[in-house]
């Protein structure tokens, strides 16, 4: 399709005179901010159009719902249905996941273990499987880890989807697994949806220990050239990449007739991996880059105007800015005019210049109508999913069975499971309370911390027994005379062992040639990893455990600097505020 911009550039952004229309939403925004119904003609005229929303996901990797330990959670199921509900409409929506949906990486930090541990895996498959099934509009691609659990192939049996991939070879085919998918979307038009692996993917898979080998693939932009004649027969065709961005732009450039190509990429960048990328346009066709795990997804609204005949869709589409972008750029242009306003010098026209595109953009955003000679307009966001989204409620009370069944399986399977004793000789954990007998004044100041009150956090949420959360909430996890998911009554939180070490030995013979005095760095990033912790830096999480009565003079030597309370702090603020609960 050949694209054009509505209204005027500002500061290199093409800013139209609004975005939505249905009376709904625009992608990005959530309802309490929603602008007023009732804007007159523009709104009637807005009334008319009809909405196509494409709404993409990144590699789900088996997961439902984030830790919610940073200071801003992003995924959950409730709050990526909630938005998806509230932004569309059904029937006249396209969902697309490519593949790498049902189990995480066993590799990767995420992996299960063992078998409890993949117990709880597969429970969040099959929770991720019935809640996505009953959405319309739904089309599934397949990746490495969909084949990693010890059901290798027969997951996908058990758990159906409607899937998709162009490039498997025949003999390779599971069963239920099309080439490709017609989705209709109202008004006479329909979606064509297909997928393709990047065969250096399947390779890596089929070189790791999974079990069952993932089927042969062929090569993509062959095999997509080759289904060209059954895409073309709707009139948007879509194609899902589980492989890297380049093989998407590839196909982007290479393969006529391709409206959109969505990428399920691994990421190597943490933050990438969070929001994914901005929707791009190669050629005539959009690229997008959710973020995984349903952390950020990528959403087109394609709005079509009344005049547009039923089971036509135009070449030439007009790209209008979503809120979240429009108000992106008034915040840049306000952080400009307060600078120039200090500024006795600056050019008096360039300032008139630039209050004037902020002006006009402030009337954007008051007037959401597209303008009544647009054809078809295209809307891209991409949506953080956070707690300040809408709820689905039916996904919430999906995450909440799931957090009371796994409770209630765990407390079962793990009653009176100990770890082993420490060899002889070897110290094991002797806990809070004989600490407190000699040092009163450090175990006073490690009540003050957060560190004192994480098990507690796991409690509130019913998570006490989740594998996913549990080591990270007490001491010793699992070492020698140490803790286990149930059987840690004396050593829940993290307590003094955490850092120093396991201390029975000095509890029998103080000494400081038998406890580790000091943490190093390593200590803290078994659990304070970027998933998990957003914030952490050493030096000022230190500031926050070190004082009177344990390590003063420690911490007078790091000086005056953050703290990792005040890190925190401004973190949540800039997040908009942490969630009551996920």
């Amino acid at each position: 399709m050949a694209l054009t911009f509505a209204g005027i550039a500002l500061g290199g952004l093409a800013m139209s005179l609004g975005a939505g229309c249905n009376g709904r939403n625009h992608p990005g925004q959530t309802g309490d901010t929603a602008p007023n119904a009732d804007a007159g003609a523009a709104t009637d005229r807005a009334a008319e159009r009809f909405e196509i929303d494409v709404f993409a996901f990144g590699r789900q990797l088996g997961t439902i719902a984030p830790c919610g330990c940073t200071t801003e959670p992003l995924g959950g199921l409730q709050y990526a249905f909630g938005y998806i509900e509230s932004e569309s409409s059904a029937g006249q929506r396209l969902i697309l996941e490519p593949g790498s949906f049902l189990f995480p990486d066993p590799d990767g930090p995420e992996g299960p273990t063992d078998e409890a541990a993949w117990a709880q895996a597969v429970a969040r498959a099959e929770l991720l499987q019935g809640r996505f099934s009953e959405l319309d509009g739904l089309v599934s691609g397949l990746g490495p880890t969909d084949y990693a659990s010890s059901q290798a192939g027969a997951a996908l049996a058990q758990l159906p989807l409607p899937r998709v991939v162009a490039n498997l070879a025949k003999a390779a085919r599971p069963a239920g697994v099309e080439r490709v998918r017609v989705v209709p979307l109202g008004r006479g038009l329909s979606a064509a949806v297909t997928q393709v692996i990047d065969p250096e993917v399947a390779a890596a898979a089929n070189a790791k220990d999974w079990g069952q080998q993932f089927p042969a693939v062929t090569e993509p932009i062959a095999a997509l050239r080759e289904l060209a004649p059954e895409l073309a027969k709707a009139q948007l065709q879509v194609v899902m990449v589980n492989g890297p961005r380049a093989l998407a732009e590839s196909i982007a450039r290479e393969v006529e007739g391709i409206d959109v190509v969505v990428v399920g990429a691994e990421f190597s960048n943490p933050d990438r991996g969070r929001v994914g990328t901005s929707a791009v346009q190669i050629g005539t066709t959009w690229v997008l880059e959710p973020g995984d795990r349903a952390q950020t997804i990528s959403h087109l609204t394609l709005s079509l105007d009344a005049s547009v005949p039923a089971g036509q869709l135009p070449d030439t589409w007009t790209l209008i800015p979503s809120k979240e972008q429009r108000e992106a750029e008034l915040a840049r242009l306000e952080q400009k005019l307060s600078k120039f306003a200090a500024d006795p010098s600056a050019d008096a026209r360039f300032v008139a210049r630039l209050e004037s595109e902020r002006d006009q953009l402030k009337a954007a955003l008051a007037s959401p109508a597209i303008p009544s000679d647009v054809p078809v307009a295209l809307i891209p966001a991409q949506v953080k999913v956070t707690c300040h989204l809408p709820a689905d409620a039916t996904s919430k009370q999906a995450l909440s069975s799931y957090d009371a069944a796994v409770a209630e399986r765990n407390r079962e399977r793990f009653a009176g499971v100990k770890p082993p004793p420490p060899a002889p000789g070897q110290a094991g954990y002797a806990g809070i309370e004989a600490c407190a007998d000699c040092h009163s004044e450090a175990v006073d100041m490690w009540k003050t911390t957060i560190h004192s009150r994480a098990y507690e956090t796991l409690v509130t949420a019913n998570k006490q027994f989740d594998l996913s959360c549990v080591n990270c909430h007490v001491t010793g996890f699992r070492a020698p005379g140490g803790s286990e998911v149930v059987e840690n009554q004396h050593l829940q939180s993290v307590q003094c062992e955490q850092c120093h070490g396991p201390g029975s030995l000095h509890v029998e013979d103080p000494s400081t040639d038998n406890i580790q005095l000091s943490a190093p760095v390593s200590v803290c990033l078994s659990c304070h990893t970027p998933d998990h912790s957003d914030t952490f830096d050493y030096e000022p999480y230190l500031r926050d455990v070190l004082g009177a009565g344990h390590g003063a003079e420690a911490r007078a030597k790091l000086g005056e600097g953050p703290t990792g309370r005040e890190l925190r702090a401004a973190a949540l603020e800039q997040a908009g505020g942490g969630c009551k609960s996920m």
